[in-house]
């Protein structure tokens, strides 16, 4: 088993926390405004979505500076680039989603490139040895194009595989991790 070490939080990774505790406060003004006194529940399904897919970026960027970051260039860059993508999203969060679709799913879009750059340049395993990260990886490429193609194709059609999308970027590396460990006589640990 291995030996749990501690890292020192950085002032830059605590500023990047606030920039999500920012954005989800302009999420909540998705249902803040009742229509006729209450909210259809489309509004609440629209608002769960978009909390999974910032919870997810910040999750995903949360891991690999935790797991993988060490400080250096790849981790600075890549932690500056989610925070300007971070702002740029919270900033465009609109109470009509139609509205939002671009500016949003572009910003998730810069936010999912620059993590798989930063899982795969920027960690220090050997790819095929670690099954964690093989699921992040291949749960983000999903996301990015699923998310490019909705841009693409537009908001009518492409909103639901930008939904996709966000689903798939929060719930496959769950299904990727439980299936590749089951396999592990497959892939040797060292």
């Amino acid at each position: 088993m291995k030996k749990i070490v501690a890292k020192q939080v950085s002032m830059l990774e605590l500023f990047y926390d606030l920039i999500f505790v920012y954005a989800i406060s302009r999420i909540t003004m998705m249902i803040h405004h009742p229509i006729d006194g209450s909210l259809p529940p489309r509004i609440y399904i629209e608002f769960i979505i978009v909390v999974i897919f910032v919870l997810q970026i910040w999750l995903y960027q949360t891991v690999y500076i935790n797991r993988f970051g060490t400080s250096r260039a790849v981790d600075t860059v890549g932690l500056l680039i989610s925070m300007f993508a971070a702002i740029y999203l919270a900033n465009n969060i609109n109470t009509e989603w139609r509205l939002t679709f671009h500016a949003f799913n572009l910003s998730a879009a810069l936010t999912t490139i620059n993590l798989i750059f930063q899982y795969l340049l920027g960690s220090s395993t050997h790819f095929k040895r670690d099954h964690d990260l093989q699921g992040f990886i291949i749960a983000l490429d999903l996301e990015f194009i699923l998310l490019v193609t909705g841009l693409i194709i537009g908001y009518q059609y492409g909103v639901y595989l930008c939904v996709a999308g966000g689903l798939i970027g929060f719930l496959m590396p769950l299904v990727i991790t439980a299936c590749l460990g089951r396999n592990k006589s497959t892939f040797p640990t060292s």
